[in-house]
């Protein structure tokens, strides 16, 4: 008998729960501190459990064999590590949060040498948030980062990738946690910065009937967990502090373009960043 535990049933946690049915004939089972997210995944045929005491948790994990954490950065971190005693020899364990630095950095020192652990990220996600959101189907196609190191050792990173695949991922990318911080600082941290600050601006409140749909399509991520968002930007500060500073040099070159009516310089500036989304579109 296989057992997966998913620990933290909120959006991303609960979809995960919902995909892993049928993985190696697989039993879910699920860790979360909200009572009623508990029963509701139980209900629904997710999980196995109905409760989730201090001793459900221990027996839990003493007999899973791929225990996928799917909570916030410091909090996976603190789970992983003051539960790893209660682990089985040989259980391999995921993370799934959108930093991977501090996260892989702090766990594979203080780790369990009979324990495996992999660091990885499912690019996928929605607007709203929590368990009711969930769905089996999130991860269908997505890009799937796994972010390997000198000490990760081949069974849990083969069993990630295959987990991976189960769940629906169409691209299996392995990255460094560094490298993965800092593309994912460009691709989504800075794109949520970008909407947030679009949408604190005074205009916002009087646009709905100005708007075509560029407003509606820039600010699409502007909706946040702003306990979650706040601890992701702040724990990749440097990347995102560096991309934020490069964002603000191109607006000031647009800008200075503007104020001068230098309309060649504006073209210059538009010809490249077509000819850039052009070869992003083709890639």
């Amino acid at each position: 008998m296989y057992n997966v535990t998913v620990v933290g049933l909120g959006l991303i946690g609960g979809s995960i729960a919902k995909a892993a049915k049928g993985f190696h004939s697989c039993t879910v089972y699920g860790v979360d501190n909200d009572a009623s997210v508990i029963k509701k995944a139980f209900e629904d045929g997710v999980i196995a459990n109905s409760t989730c005491t201090e001793a459900d948790i221990k027996n839990i994990l003493s007999a899973s064999d791929l225990t996928v954490v799917a909570l916030y950065p410091q909090a996976t971190i603190d789970f992983i590590l003051e539960n790893q005693k209660y682990m089985k020899s040989g259980a391999v364990i995921i993370d799934v949060c959108g930093v991977k630095g501090l996260v892989v950095g702090a766990v594979e020192p203080a780790l369990r040498e009979d324990l495996y652990f992999v660091g990885c990220h499912p690019m996928a996600g929605r607007e709203v948030s929590g368990y009711a959101n969930s769905l089996g189907e999130l991860f269908k196609n997505c890009n799937f980062i796994i972010t390997p190191t000198h000490n990760t050792k081949r069974p849990g990173l083969e069993t990630a990738e295959a987990f991976a695949r189960h769940i629906g991922a169409g691209n299996l990318i392995n990255t460094s946690p560094d490298d993965h911080d800092e593309m994912i600082a460009y691709t989504s941290q800075l794109m949520h910065a970008v909407a947030v600050a679009l949408c604190d601006n005074t205009h916002i409140e009087k646009s709905a009937m100005y708007s075509a749909g560029s407003l509606r399509d820039c600010t699409r991520v502007a909706i946040l967990n702003e306990d979650l968002w706040s601890e992701l930007f702040v724990l990749n500060k440097d990347s995102l502090s560096k991309l934020i500073d490069e964002m603000c040099d191109s607006l000031t070159r647009i800008r200075e373009a503007v104020s001068s009516s230098d309309r060649e310089e504006l073209k210059t500036i538009m010809r490249g960043a077509t000819a850039a989304k052009r070869k992003f579109l083709n890639n």
